[in-house]
């Protein structure tokens, strides 16, 4: 019996995410091709590894047997692969990252940069976008993925999405008292954006928690604190729209881009910038 590296690596990304289409994307493979991967290392294995109840996917014990060894073997294989893709790029990168960013998404990508460039040496710094912003054209910074409002020309966008208002289900505004606010503090871009669209609005307002980090606003929108503006990715089950018929700023769109420092032009940013690219884009 023969067991291809890519059917066990699309058998746990079907379990990982609970679903073909989700695999499918989560691969860049078509449904099909998911479909005809697992179909085809079930008849190599000669019993099913799936049990399907409407849209539950569960393991078979077979199943649960295979996803141990498909665990190993997927991990051994990328590990040798990145051992044998290691260059010689040497160097040092500065990079700076607005925590809105999947955490888990950007460990990984820098993980794998680092296993196959050794030689250079990676700092990062994470932070709000507008200050981030301002290290790389100061030059502190050799290049940036942050959050903007208004992207440059020379950005280079990864992504486009909607900003929402949101608060707590439980939270009821008092009758005739001022709106708590949630905001990511001064330095942030959406401070601004709020603070005047209340103030247009004529709805009396102040700033009732402030914090530079989205978990920590995500924590206090849901504990009641008040109302916030957030990036769509941010918006959880437990938050809700906020909705108020004053409001008449329609929610911007905001872009995660890749911010370089014109003056960082070496081979390491440069490989840097194309794994970002290729790895979120």
């Amino acid at each position: 019996m023969r067991l291809d590296v890519e059917s066990l690596r699309t058998f746990r990304a079907v379990v990982e995410s609970g679903s073909v289409t989700q695999a499918a994307s989560q691969l860049n493979l078509t449904q099909s091709a998911v479909s005809w991967k697992m179909k085809r290392l079930e008849e190599r294995l000669g019993s099913p590894l799936l049990a399907r109840d409407g849209r539950q996917v569960t393991l078979t014990e077979l199943g649960a047997e295979v996803l141990v060894h498909a665990e190993h073997i997927v991990t051994a294989h990328d590990d040798a692969v990145d051992s044998l893709q290691r260059s010689q790029l040497e160097g040092t990168v500065h990079l700076g990252i607005n925590d809105e960013i999947e955490a888990d998404d950007v460990a990984a990508l820098l993980s794998r940069f680092r296993r196959r460039h050794p030689l250079v040496r990676l700092h990062v710094r994470m932070g709000l976008s507008g200050p981030i912003a301002q290290l790389v054209r100061g030059g502190d910074l050799d290049l940036a993925l942050v959050q903007m409002i208004e992207p440059n020309e020379s950005d280079k966008v990864l992504w486009t999405e909607s900003l929402r208002w949101i608060t707590s289900p439980s939270f009821v505004p008092e009758p005739d008292a001022p709106l708590p606010l949630v905001t990511f503090g001064p330095n942030s871009n959406y401070r601004d954006l709020m603070l005047k669209a209340f103030s247009d609005a004529g709805i009396d307002h102040y700033v009732a928690f402030e914090s530079e980090s989205s978990a920590s606003v995500r924590s206090a929108v849901i504990a009641g604190f008040g109302v916030a503006l957030i990036n769509e990715r941010g918006v959880t089950d437990e938050c809700v729209p906020f909705d108020d018929p004053r409001l008449q700023l329609a929610a911007p769109t905001a872009s995660f881009v890749v911010r370089v420092n014109s003056r960082s032009r070496t081979a390491a940013v440069r490989t840097l910038i194309d794994d970002i690219t290729a790895t979120l884009c």
